[in-house]
């Protein structure tokens, strides 16, 4: 069989071939597995969890875990899941939001018109983001205590705008630059104005990019720790990231299988946003990749 869309005949070229495969298993494999792991652990019982380690199906089925992860926060935190979510919620769709608000229009405006010094602005700001965060977290910390903001959800949703206003700019810059300038010719020529432009030709054609954007962002927002445990150090404004590291970290000892629930909960949410946008994101991956 010749797969003409790689460029590979199985035939002339089985070495290459069966060694791609083989990468690809067990890059799968590696990816799975501890996610796979956690969730067996999550799913066993107490006097089981340590028995056969690396096998993934238990002996014993129990949904226990789940119900003592539930309600092991309110009774380590005083704080429930249901408001560590909301939390968590709150601080990533609005970053979200925000930043994409803001990367649109900074994008818009680097695609669409010509200024001086546009490159080299652009690649400061592409430059920004491979500042370490754990630098600027002390500088930061001052400058929310001097704007009264600590304990709040804006002392970690401005930080998080500007980590991720880089990166959504690059991508839709990008995205934007591909749009055929016949279509953007064409909506000038009927009377669109730049924001007319922009809201309804240039981002309905780019939902691949901005679905690219959502699953990157949230995935950081949703899983950043440092700036969460720093800036919010009340328990009922604590994320996610935080509340669980607390709860595992207390003076008593917290069973594997609850912890491992902990952890299921969490990361359901992300497994959630990106079956809804994968196939934008797929399509977001590729874009560039082929040109005609």
């Amino acid at each position: 069989m010749i797969y003409k869309s790689y460029g590979i005949n199985r035939k002339k070229n089985p070495i290459f071939f069966v060694i791609t495969r083989v990468i690809v298993v067990v890059t799968i494999i590696g990816i799975l597995f501890p996610i796979l792991y956690i969730f067996s652990l999550s799913l066993r019982t107490e006097d089981t969890v340590y028995q056969d380690t690396l096998l993934l199906i238990p002996k014993k089925v129990t949904y226990q875990n789940y119900v003592s992860a539930w309600n092991l926060a309110k009774t380590r935190l005083n704080v429930s899941f249901l408001q560590m979510f909301r939390n968590s919620i709150i601080v990533t769709v609005s970053t979200i939001v925000l930043s994409i608000v803001f990367a649109s229009l900074s994008s818009f405006s680097f695609s669409h018109y010509s200024f001086k010094g546009k490159e080299l602005l652009f690649t400061t700001i592409i430059a920004s983001y491979v500042v370490p965060a754990q630098v600027l977290l002390i500088p930061l910390f001052f400058v929310m205590v001097r704007l009264g903001i600590i304990n709040t959800y804006l002392a970690v949703i401005f930080p998080y705008i500007g980590f991720s206003m880089p990166i959504a700019t690059l991508i839709l810059r990008s995205f934007f630059e591909q749009i055929p300038f016949e279509i953007k010719e064409a909506a000038i020529i009927d009377g669109a104005k730049d924001f007319q432009l922009l809201i309804r030709i240039i981002l309905p054609l780019a939902a691949p990019a901005l679905a690219s954007c959502i699953i990157l962002l949230f995935l950081e927002t949703w899983n950043e720790f440092i700036y969460a445990l720093v800036f919010l150090q009340k328990p009922v404004i604590q994320t996610i990231p935080v509340a669980i590291a607390k709860i595992a970290g207390g003076k008593f000892r917290l069973p594997l299988g609850t912890y491992g629930a902990a952890i299921m909960i969490t990361v359901f949410p992300v497994v959630v946003v990106f079956m809804l946008f994968q196939k934008w994101f797929a399509a977001g991956v590729t874009m560039g990749a082929v040109k005609g």
